[in-house]
């Protein structure tokens, strides 16, 4: 290869087991992680649903509510409870069912708005999220941060206490799908950069542990290493054989380690990494999508 293995910063930090997060869990005064009972390989621990808290004010917003699910709902509804808060609406990061499959469900139950980045085109109520919009919730303030590249249509939220709620632009062990067509690996690398210059933060992923402060820098550097060492992979490998089919360029990267639930998402992210490249006239695609170095 061209360049070694980017090693994970988390991982070098330790990382709580796959499965043993908490349900429910306090980030801070004014931030409550929920789990959603949906893990898998894609899913991690489960869809995080985040409810920030304005106890002063008696309100509360809900961020990716998540799948389907009564357990779920039943367990978000007692956050708002014991906080004696309102909910006043509902933020979607972005439009994966994990996340928003159950947004009109609770928006109807709630009375509240379903906001997003088109959220009047698939919702029919609530605002269109743009960047650097800014939400009040009582005396706190959220910041719309636009991060496409997973999908076109990501958001993360910044608090004012220091919070990014990431969805799936960063994830909280692993990496993130570059889910293309939707997902575009260009958009994806801009969007790490900008989140990294918005300074050092706790990072809420929508699936996994939180991020620290400390590490936030670094996992985002891990994940920009990472899409380069993908690149630089493809090119490895085409620089041995003369063409490769997207399915046979997606075994050898990943290897026959990788589950079958996962040679999808794996599959999505090569047809990224090898339109980044096409793109850039490093190697070209024939009729039968056989990719090759120029």
């Amino acid at each position: 290869m061209t360049q070694n293995v980017p090693e994970d910063p988390r991982t070098l930090k330790g990382l709580p087991p796959l499965g043993t997060l908490e349900t429910v869990t306090r980030i801070s005064d004014e931030l409550v992680r929920v789990i959603a009972p949906n893990p898998s390989p894609n899913t991690l621990d489960g869809t995080n649903t985040y409810v920030i808290l304005d106890r002063v004010g008696g309100a509360a917003l809900i961020v990716d509510p998540g799948p389907v699910s009564e357990s779920h709902y039943a367990n978000v509804k007692r956050v708002l409870d014991e906080a004696q808060v309102e909910a006043i609406g509902i933020f979607l990061t972005h439009h994966h069912l994990d996340h928003s499959e159950t947004a009109r469900l609770w928006s109807q139950d709630l009375g509240v708005g379903v906001s997003a980045f088109l959220a009047r085109l698939v919702f029919g109520v609530g605002r269109v999220l743009g960047d650097d919009d800014v939400f009040e919730l009582g005396n706190r303030k959220i910041k719309v941060v636009e991060t496409p590249g997973h999908v076109h249509d990501h958001l993360a939220f910044q608090t004012d206490d220091g919070h990014l709620l990431a969805g799936d632009h960063i994830l909280g062990r692993s990496t993130s799908v570059i889910a293309y067509p939707d997902g575009d690996l260009e958009k994806y690398l801009s969007s790490l950069t900008k989140v990294k210059n918005l300074g050092s933060q706790i990072i809420l992923p929508g699936h996994g542990p939180e991020i620290s402060e400390e590490l936030s820098a670094d996992v985002i550097d891990y994940y920009i290493t990472h899409r380069h060492y993908r690149l630089a992979q493809i090119v490895s490998i085409l620089d041995q054989d003369i063409s490769l089919h997207v399915d046979d360029l997606t075994g050898k990267i990943y290897g026959p380690e990788l589950p079958e639930s996962l040679f999808l998402p794996a599959k999505q992210s090569t047809r990224a990494s090898l339109t980044y490249l096409v793109q850039r006239d490093v190697i070209e695609v024939d009729e039968e999508e056989r990719y090759s170095l120029i």
